[in-house]
C-alpha cells in the first residue's frame, strides 16, 4: 500500500487493518475480512487491493452485488487489471448481466489476461 496517505499515524493504521484484514480471511473470517479492509477504504479510498480483497470476501458470503460495487473501484482505480476485469466479468456472469461480463472477458483478453475457460464457455452457452 504505497498510496499517499495524510502521514504517517494513519498509513500505519491502514497498513494494520489491511493486514488484519488479510489474516481473517486466510482464515475464513469474511464479515471480520470486510470490516477491516472497509476501514482501509476509510482512511484512503484510493488503495485499489483494498477493494479487492473486500470483493473477494464479499463473493465468498455471496454478496455479490457489493462485490461487483467494489470491484468496479478496483477497476476505476486501476482500468488495466486483468484479475479484477476477469472477477468482476465472472460476477456479472452469475447476476445473468451476459453483456457486462462478454466486456469484460473481451478486455481481459486485450490486456493479455487469461480468461477461465469454463466460465467463458458458461457465458458462450447463456448467450446460444
Amino acid at each position: 500500500m504505497d498510496k499517499k496517505f495524510k502521514n504517517k499515524v494513519e498509513m500505519d493504521m491502514a497498513v494494520g487493518f489491511y493486514d488484519s484484514g488479510i489474516a481473517h480471511a486466510d482464515r475464513g473470517e469474511w464479515v471480520q475480512a470486510i470490516a477491516d479492509f472497509t476501514k482501509v477504504i476509510q482512511l484512503n479510498p484510493t488503495v485499489a487491493e483494498a477493494y479487492f480483497n473486500r470483493a473477494v470476501s464479499h463473493t465468498k458470503l455471496g454478496n455479490l452485488a457489493q462485490a461487483l460495487v467494489d470491484l468496479t473501484e478496483v477497476i476505476k482505480l486501476t482500468p488495466n487489471d486483468p484479475i479484477a476485469l476477469h472477477n468482476r466479468a465472472v460476477i456479472y456472469l452469475h447476476l445473468k448481466d451476459f453483456k457486462c461480463s462478454r466486456e469484460d472477458f473481451v478486455k481481459v483478453k486485450r490486456l493479455g489476461g487469461k480468461v477461465n475457460p469454463e466460465f467463458e464457455k458458461m457465458l458462450n452457452g447463456a448467450i446460444k
